[in-house]
């Protein structure tokens, strides 16, 4: 089973901890999964709130789509505040998505895993301009209904 089937599979709300690795950082992660019509995808709501930083308690916002193309391959759209455009990513292997000819403004990719049904690992890689990609914001979360 591949990820969009399983995230169809198991949609809904979804609670946990985002942590910013080799930092002490983390926040509250909340992401919910919605079915795209004709079951072909899903869709993500996931923000990141810190109640460590009062004049920033909304740490992230994303939405993200994730569906399988008609060729054959899965893409990921992700609509960010990191740039003013949205980044479009293609499943390189299970669950890592990667950029494509599209480019972004910085080196990014997402690994998003279901270790088992209604948890998910959430992790995004980035780097500035010049730099490699680097796992930098990791979620753990668990289906809460």
């Amino acid at each position: 089973m591949g990820l969009v089937d399983e995230l169809l599979a198991h949609p809904g709300l979804y609670l946990g901890v985002d942590r910013v690795t080799g930092t002490e950082e983390s926040g509250v992660a909340r992401m919910v999964v919605t079915a795209l019509p004709g079951q072909s995808g899903v869709t993500l709501d996931y923000e990141v709130l810190n109640a460590g930083k009062p004049d920033r308690l909304r740490a992230h916002v994303e939405h993200t789509v994730i569906a399988r193309t008609h060729g054959g391959g899965t893409v990921m759209v992700i609509g960010h505040p990191h740039a003013d455009s949205v980044a479009i990513l293609h499943e390189t292997d299970p669950g890592t998505f990667e950029l494509g000819a599209e480019g972004s403004p910085f080196p990014m990719k997402v690994v998003v895993a279901m270790p088992e049904p209604g948890r998910l690992r959430h992790s995004w890689w980035y780097g500035r301009p010049g730099e490699d990609a680097v796992e930098r914001d990791v979620a753990e979360l668990t289906r809460t209904a």
